[in-house]
């Protein structure tokens, strides 16, 4: 902004404002637009939209914020003529030669749609608008009945009214103006290809309350434009003082300035909008600033979809799939994309799902930090809904349960899940000076723990109306959580497909089998780590690639997983218990361990934590080895593993494990699986270093009967281990 119109403008916003005038701190002629205060939300809550001023001046009230209330904003009969004549005159420039006569505006009510319906008069344009409240169906309904050539709508509503129309070209629109929302250009081409026009003819705005129009999209130089009038500077977070994330490096907030805009907040207003590849351009000659992309927003007042960046992630999914129409959802510390598309296969879900991961900071940091469990990719079934939420909305959005009229997923013997018995194990460790309590996990009616994290991810995914009866579930296990996952899915009506290893038992086999679910084995190890689990994966992802409308829990990093413990199994342990000194816990996809352990940290109970792993695991660091069971340790770092709940971590030998199942049968008749054996030697480990009178919980995950020719054959323990077991097994603990 030149320096004379600057001083002009200081000038005349200290005589309306004074309290400008105090924030300044001083008077003279020779303002610097950057020593003048940059206008944060905190000061203009504090000094601006509270404030009475002349009645003459018009005064427009945005919907409401994120912080619950409305903002009064502003305007002088000059700076009312100002925003219609730039917005006219940009309006008038992007239909030049279009042969528009109708215009609709589909984008809001009030101020905005007087306005708009002003601008389309002058450029002699019919014109109509209709409040983005009303259903989509009106929406659709005044397109058919107005014809519109000309759009101007906000991106969410663009993208609902494609979705509820099947085939949008119908409408016959030649130009589509957009406003309101960050919208990407693969989003912009998708839209352009469904209603039959060239990318051209879209063209995003960029504009608000306080400002007016601030910048359009340029196609001939494929950045944003501020349009004439508008002073713009990109600056870091610290400089707002608020406590911010640091931006990626070619990335600032706008603060705009207004030459023309007489009412405050003209002079160094921030927006909160985080820019990329803020510069100047040439445009005939004249140098213009510009910028690539908005691509979220920081601060206090955040809207769904401005947290995170919604651009990025659309760019991600439009460079593997063209014609994708997407949605974004946040629940549980959870991050979800579903993606609608013609086009879409499943095998590009892994890369689209790493990239996101890798162009957006803030995503990977939470992933990093254990602050969002990782990013779950969906690609619609053809036939099935994509949940539209309201009609104004962005694109991230918290999706409602669906009303559905089908049977009780916590009927039958779903109900008898959870509430296991708690029993003290008088005889193992009566001589000890110390209490073992076990928590009767292999008494679930799927003989497992695994019970639980399998109906949460499996409730939860009803819910949202993910899946139903006729579903395919498709899960990489060789245990537990296949046969929990089997009685569920044939409870309820669906099919499993379970993925599986050679050292899933016979005996496991035999239980998928009877419960009707489909085996699909994987003979050979992932060639690069020698493990089963990441040649497992790779097969899930094939079968959902090939299987439409096929479901993945993902129990490795669904985050229903570890919050089934946290809900419920610590929570009935504290409740029987009151406070536990030591609780141990086996682990393999750490689901378990992290439910309980942070139920601990959040009641503020004392216990410590002890992580039980198998000799031959790598989630804590580990070498990989060969380990004889499932179910215990993992060739990989699951994405649950949090060490900072841990205290402390105890391994345990195979021979350990098979020590330890038989000291329990034959010390407390309890018929229990290998992790059992393994949380029972832990804490034989662990004997001198537990404090006399201590009360300790161990939790035994699953059945015996599942490794009766393994733990309990003599003859395979022979086969594996030679003379190095005795048979009998029951003075291990002595």
């Amino acid at each position: 902004m030149p320096l004379d119109k600057l001083q002009d403008k200081v000038h005349e916003v200290i005589e309306i404002f004074p309290w400008y005038k105090e924030l300044i701190g001083r008077e003279n002629t020779n303002y610097n637009l950057q020593n003048l205060p940059l206008l944060t939300s905190k000061i203009l809550e504090t000094y601006y939209y509270t404030q009475s001023l002349d009645p003459s001046l018009a005064v427009y009230r945005t919907s409401g914020t994120s912080t619950g209330r409305r903002k009064a904003i502003f305007y002088s009969e000059e700076d009312d003529k100002h925003y219609i004549d730039i917005k006219t005159k940009l309006f008038g420039e992007l239909i030049a030669g279009s042969g528009c006569t109708r215009a609709l505006a589909d984008m809001g009510t009030g101020h905005a749609a007087n306005t708009i319906l002003s601008i389309f008069e002058r450029l002699g344009l019919e014109g109509s608008s209709i409040p983005f409240e009303l259903p989509i169906e009106q929406h659709i309904k005044r397109l058919q009945a107005f014809k519109p050539d000309l759009l101007y709508t906000m991106p969410s509503i663009l993208d609902h009214i494609v979705y509820a129309a099947g085939d949008p070209r119908v409408f016959g629109i030649r130009k589509i103006i957009l406003v309101g929302e960050i919208a990407s250009q693969g989003w912009q081409r998708n839209m352009a290809r469904l209603f039959g026009l060239d990318p051209r003819d879209i063209t995003d705005t960029y504009g608000s309350i306080e400002m007016g129009t601030i910048a359009y999209y340029s196609h001939d130089h494929g950045r944003y434009i501020f349009v004439d009038g508008i002073f713009a500077e990109g600056i870091g977070t610290h400089e707002l003082g608020e406590e911010l994330r640091p931006l990626g490096k070619d990335e600032g907030v706008l603060v705009l300035t207004s030459s023309v805009r007489k009412m405050l907040p003209a002079l160094r207003f921030v927006t909160y909008d985080v820019v990329r590849d803020f510069r100047p351009v040439m445009i005939n000659g004249v140098e213009k600033q510009s910028f690539e992309s908005i691509v979220k927003r920081v601060g206090r007042e955040l809207k769904h979809g401005e947290k995170i960046s919604l651009y990025d992630i659309e760019q991600v999914v439009y460079r593997h799939i063209e014609d994708a129409i997407i949605r974004v959802k946040v629940r549980n510390n959870a991050l979800t994309v579903y993606i609608k598309s013609k086009s879409a296969v499943h095998s590009t879900i892994p890369a689209i799902r790493e990239e996101i991961r890798e162009c957006i900071p803030e995503i990977g940091m939470m992933i990093r930090n254990h602050l969002l469990d990782d990013i779950e990719v969906i690609i619609v079934a053809k036939g099935e809904p994509l949940d539209s939420g309201k009609v104004k909305n962005k694109k991230l959005y918290y999706q409602k349960d669906k009303d559905r009229v089908e049977r009780n997923i916590h009927g039958g013997i779903l109900s008898a899940i959870g509430n296991t018995p708690l029993i003290k194990l008088a005889n193992l460790f009566q001589n000890s000076g110390f209490e073992v309590y076990a928590k009767m996990e292999l008494l679930n009616p799927g003989g497992s723990a695994k019970d639980r994290p399998a109906l949460r991810m499996i409730e939860e995914a009803w819910k949202e109306g993910i899946i139903g009866p006729g579903t395919t579930v498709i899960e990489s296990s060789s245990g537990n959580m296949a046969i929990s996952l089997a009685m569920i899915c044939k409870y309820l009506g669906m099919r499993l497909i379970s993925v599986v290893d050679p050292r899933t038992t016979e005996t496991n086999l035999q239980i998928l089998k009877a419960l009707n679910a489909k085996i699909d084995y994987v003979a050979d190890p992932d060639p690069e780590t020698g493990e089963f689990l990441p040649a497992r994966l790779k097969r899930v992802q094939q079968l959902l690639a090939e299987i439409p409308g096929s479901y993945w829990p993902n129990q490795y990093a669904n985050p229903n997983n570890y919050l089934s413990h946290y809900h419920t199994t610590m929570k009935e342990i504290v409740a029987e218990l009151g406070q536990v000194d030591y609780l141990f816990c086996s682990v393999s996809t750490c689901g378990t361990i992290r439910g309980l352990a942070e139920y601990a940290r959040d009641h503020g109970l004392k216990t410590k934590i002890v992580a039980v792993d198998a000799e031959g695991s790598a989630i804590f660091g580990g070498n990989k080895g060969r380990r004889r069971f499932p179910g215990l340790g993992a060739g990989i770092v699951p994405p649950f593993c949090r060490t900072d709940l841990i205290d402390r971590i105890v391994y345990v030998s195979d021979s350990d494990i098979v020590k330890g199942c038989r000291a329990l049968s034959q010390n407390e008749s309890i018929l229990a699986g290998a992790s059992s054996g393994g949380v029972i030697a832990a804490v034989k480990q662990m004997e001198q270093e537990l404090t006399p009178g201590s009360v300790c919980a161990v939790i035994l995950h699953d059945k015996g009967e599942r490794y009766l020719d393994t733990v309990y054959s003599d003859s395979w323990i022979q086969s594996q281990f030679g003379g190095e077991l005795s048979a009998e097994g029951g003075d291990v603990l002595a």
